[in-house]
């Protein structure tokens, strides 16, 4: 199992667009994938579950991938993240204020 920690920085969060195609780039994948937001254990390979978590901009989300290729497939949904999805980003100095 590999994981991470990573911080949304879309300025509109995981709403249809983004979900929708964070689910369809897990649904792809043989791994067993998993998002921890707050106390919410979430599917991404569902959009539904994906959009019912309320994940907005500067969520802090942990990725746990376990399975077949699961440092590509871990890196994969990183680089999609991080990419925002085609949208307008925040930068991460401002999500995080330590």
């Amino acid at each position: 199992m590999v994981e991470a920690t990573i911080y949304i920085r879309n300025k509109t969060g995981l709403h249809l667009r983004p979900a929708t195609e964070l689910s369809q780039l897990c649904s792809k994948m043989d791994s067993d994938i998993k998002l921890l937001f707050g106390d919410k254990v979430i599917n991404p390979k569902s959009v539904l579950m994906l959009m019912g978590a309320g994940i907005k901009q500067g969520s802090k989300i942990e990725i746990k991938v376990d399975g077949p290729n699961e440092s590509e497939h871990l890196q994969a949904i990183i680089d999609a993240i991080d990419g925002g999805f085609g949208e307008e980003m925040v930068p991460l100095e401002d999500i995080i204020k330590e």
